[in-house]
């Protein structure tokens, strides 16, 4: 994550959109709220621990809308629950 800080130092025209995702383990309702989550504690890293301006970030979660890997296994699940960084022009 101190990447995602650093680089954001770097380029002050950037911002990053935070989305989060997860397996197909139970509805799409819980998920979008899981993976909603999950980037806002992202989110929150970067501002607390990193000293990212809050302005600079925002979290979305898409559940298990877009995923890497299948879901039929538990290393393809786990592989489906991550945070995604998407880099932005802000200004």
């Amino acid at each position: 994550m101190q990447a995602l800080a650093d680089c954001l130092e770097d380029d002050p025209e950037r911002d990053i959109l935070l989305v989060g995702h997860t397996d197909d383990v139970g509805g799409l309702d819980g998920n979008v709220a899981l993976s909603r989550k999950r980037a806002q504690a992202v989110r929150r890293y970067l501002i607390d621990r990193l000293g990212v301006a809050p302005e600079r970030l925002s979290a979305e979660g898409v559940g298990f809308l877009a995923p890497l890997s299948g879901n039929l296994t538990e290393e393809g699940r786990q592989q489906n629950r991550r945070v995604e960084a998407v880099l932005r022009l802000s200004r």
